[in-house]
């Protein structure tokens, strides 16, 4: 724009200068013809350029209509995995309390309630896992361990997954513990995943007992 608008004022110079000789009585008339042709094409020039100014303005205020009252999404960030469908494994005891302890139940996982906690039986690779009804990005995992004290060494050798389906999960992080009492547990995956399932298994065989499964993730807005 800036070299258009130099070449139309050094075109308009030569103009000027063609009616200053003129008006001093040394006539070239082939020059000037030339000079008329060109201020022709200038003027030409200078209404094409009016003419697209005109319409790039009339779109900008058409954007800038469009835009004006748009405000960005509030991104949610929350526990996904708070009271959505769970299954573990086994039970220690078919029984929602037992002596003084809430437990087994496999929703005791991720009822928000960190007294309360899933408690498998003694096993060979004992797994709790969670649907969280859809894919979400998934942030952080944390895990608490058992609050009253009881066996808290029991969480070790942790393998923590997460996939689209059960049949298609992959290694999320490894926790090699044992975790202690009460212990709140943070857990970021060794590359960006997303998925709809989160598993919580342990290598080999020892009871599984969580107080809460937390998964961190950025609401999906409906």
């Amino acid at each position: 724009m800036q070299q258009v608008i130099f070449i139309i004022a050094y075109c308009v110079c030569l103009i000027s200068a063609c009616q200053i000789t003129i008006s001093g009585g040394n006539v070239n008339s082939d020059t000037c013809k030339g000079y008329d042709k060109l201020e022709s094409k200038i003027d030409k020039l200078k209404e094409t350029l009016t003419a697209k100014l005109d319409r790039n303005l009339r779109i900008l205020n058409k954007v800038n209509e469009q835009v004006k009252d748009w405000k960005p999404k509030k991104v949610v960030i929350k526990n996904v995995a708070l009271k959505k469908r769970s299954y573990q494994s086994s039970w220690e005891i078919k029984t929602r309390s037992w002596r003084n302890y809430i437990c087994c139940a496999t929703d005791y996982g991720n009822d928000g309630n960190a007294t309360t906690f899933s408690h498998t039986a003694l096993e060979n690779y004992p797994y709790w896992w969670v649907d969280l009804g859809q894919v979400y990005d998934i942030i952080r995992i944390e895990i608490i361990n058992r609050s009253d004290g009881q066996g808290p060494d029991r969480l070790h050798d942790v393998d923590i997954t997460v996939g689209p389906s059960l049949k298609k999960l992959s290694l999320c992080t490894h926790y090699k513990g044992p975790a202690k009492t009460r212990e709140h547990l943070i857990f970021h995956c060794n590359k960006q995943m997303s998925g709809r399932y989160v598993k919580v298994a342990i290598k080999g065989k020892e009871y599984l007992q969580l107080s809460e499964v937390i998964v961190i993730a950025p609401e999906i807005s409906e």
